[in-house]
Order: structure tokens, then C-alpha cells, then sequence
């Protein structure tokens, strides 16, 4: 009967005490005689050993936060720690990424910033001063004027921008909603608004008879006859109200009232009639006064079209 008792005892080598299961005396040895092995180890060579593995570490509070992601790993399967290391990197990289974009960003507005406080001027000088280097350093690799790029790429000439294909159905119902004031909408929601290509015409003075439109060849804003380019663009915007009209039309998307406006307001544009207006000013013809009130609205605007000339500017120099 003792013999019976003593196999079932099982006792550690090292300090004599007896367990009843081998798994007991095994859990006693790691927790007991390992922890004193390392206690003893940190002590001779002034490093703190890892209580679940081999790694060392100069201070206690470095192996406390090891040993917080090695109990995680301790109780993982290898291929599952190749997972959690591969989705730390990428954690990492995209951290970097979004820390790189953020950089990248800042520089973008600090430098459209310096550009919005210059006029008009001053930033179609900038414009010019690269169309020279590009026409300068072409001529010199090719001997072909042909290949100057354009400073920004965006910005087209006048009569290019296709507005019927650009404008969103809600912008062309707010044209036609405007009714005799239509092409003082185009205008607004096409060159003073978010249309980058349509950023082409610019008009700094309403005593002058000069105004400035963008060559896509040259890449700068050139001088032009500010009457010249007011009639230009009314010509072009009135074909784009025609297109405009007759696509809302075919959709049945313009009540009775509307269209009886809007066909009566593109007639006295083709009219050659003297018209006055409200305030008993008269004017040639009906069009003369609506290019009156566009070189009005431009001119309130070019502040905030250069600004948006200058951040073209900024995002070309990335």
C-alpha cells in the first residue's frame, strides 16, 4: 500500500517538495526555480530578463511593456504571430503614409497662401516667367517651339470649356430658373465658381479698356480689347443657354412660364433694339447692357478666381 502512495508522489530535485500530479510539480519548477534562475541572472549582469522568454532589457519598466505583448505571443500559434507582426507593419506604413499626406497638405496651403496675397498681375507674372524657361529649355533640346507645355493644364481657352457636358443637371436648372438673369448665372456658376477650366477670363479695372484671357499655348493671360471679350463670351454662353434649353426641354424638365421667358430673353439678346433699364439708362441693344452687367460680376470676382489661379499654381509646382 505505500508503495501504491509513494508512485503517485512526485517530488522537485531542487528543494524536495512532493506533488500529487507530474503536471503540478511541473508548473511548480517553471514558476518557482525559472523565475529565481532569471532573478539571480538579472542580478549578475544588471539586465532584466523577459519572465516568458530570452530577451533581455536595461530597465524593469522596458520588459514590463515587452512582457505585455510577449504573453500575447506566448499563447499564439506561429503562423497567427507572422499575422499580428505583418498587420503591425502596415498599421506602421500607413501611419507613415497619413503622416507623409498631412506634410504634403500643409505645404500645398502654405504655399497658396504666399501666391493669394499677389494680384493678378503678379501671378500671370509667374505664369510667364515659366512659359519663357519651358519655351527657352525646349528650343534648346528640340529647336521645336511647338512642344511649350502649358503652365496649367486644367485652364482652357475661352469657348472650349463644353459646359452643357460639365454643368450638373441641378446647375442647368438654376440657369434656366434665373431666366433674363441666365447669363449672369452661367457666368457665375461657370467662371466664378469651381470650373477650373473656365478660370480664363480675368478683368482687374472697369475704367480701362483692357481685360485678360488665358492662351493655352502661350500658358499665361494675355492683353485683349475688354469689349472684344465680354461680346466673346456672351456669344459663347448664349450658345451654351440654347443647348441648355433644349435639353431641359426635350426632358420635360422646364415648366410653361420658363420657357416663355427664356425664349423671349434669348430674342432681345439677338435684337438690335435700343433698351433701357430699370434705372432709365440706355444702351444699344439689350445685349450691350447684359455685357455691362458681366463686366460687373467678373470684376467682383477677381479676387477669388486669382486665388484659385494661385492654388492651380501651388498644386502644379508638386
Amino acid at each position: 500500500m505505500d508503495s501504491i502512495i509513494n508512485e503517485k508522489k512526485h517530488f522537485c530535485q531542487i528543494c524536495n517538495k512532493e506533488y500529487s500530479t507530474a503536471s503540478s510539480l511541473s508548473n511548480h519548477k517553471k514558476n518557482q526555480h525559472q523565475t529565481d534562475e532569471k532573478k539571480n541572472k538579472n542580478k549578475e549582469d544588471n539586465c532584466y530578463y523577459c519572465r516568458k522568454c530570452d530577451k533581455s532589457y536595461k530597465s524593469y519598466q522596458s520588459r514590463w511593456n515587452h512582457e505585455k505583448k510577449c504573453i500575447v505571443i506566448e499563447n499564439t500559434k506561429g503562423d497567427e504571430i507572422d499575422e499580428i507582426l505583418e498587420e503591425n507593419q502596415k498599421l506602421k506604413d500607413e501611419k507613415l503614409k497619413q503622416a507623409e499626406q498631412i506634410i504634403k497638405l500643409q505645404t500645398k496651403i502654405i504655399k497658396a497662401n504666399r501666391l493669394d496675397t499677389k494680384t493678378f498681375k503678379a501671378i500671370n507674372k509667374i505664369l510667364m516667367d515659366r512659359s519663357y524657361a519651358n519655351h527657352s529649355h525646349n528650343n534648346t533640346n528640340s529647336h521645336n517651339t511647338n512642344n511649350i507645355t502649358n503652365n496649367i493644364q486644367q485652364i482652357c481657352n475661352i469657348g472650349n470649356e463644353q459646359l452643357a457636358n460639365i454643368l450638373t443637371e441641378q446647375q442647368k436648372k438654376q440657369i434656366m430658373n434665373a431666366k433674363l438673369n441666365a447669363l449672369e448665372r452661367i457666368v457665375e456658376i461657370a467662371h466664378c465658381g469651381d470650373y477650373n477650366q473656365c478660370k480664363n477670363i480675368i478683368i482687374t479695372n472697369l475704367k480701362d479698356n483692357f481685360a485678360y484671357k488665358y492662351d493655352q499655348i502661350k500658358g499665361y493671360f494675355i492683353t485683349v480689347e475688354k469689349n472684344d471679350l465680354l461680346d466673346a463670351v456672351i456669344t459663347i454662353r448664349l450658345t451654351d443657354i440654347e443647348e441648355i434649353y433644349d435639353e431641359l426641354q426635350s426632358a420635360n424638365k422646364i415648366d410653361g412660364r420658363t420657357k416663355h421667358i427664356i425664349q423671349s430673353f434669348l430674342d432681345k439678346c439677338n435684337s438690335d433694339e435700343p433698351y433701357t433699364d430699370e434705372n432709365d439708362v440706355k444702351y444699344p441693344n439689350f445685349k450691350s447692357y447684359k455685357q455691362n452687367s458681366i463686366k460687373i460680376l467678373l470684376y467682383n470676382n477677381q479676387d477669388k478666381m486669382t486665388k484659385d489661379i494661385a492654388l492651380l499654381i501651388s498644386e502644379k509646382n508638386e
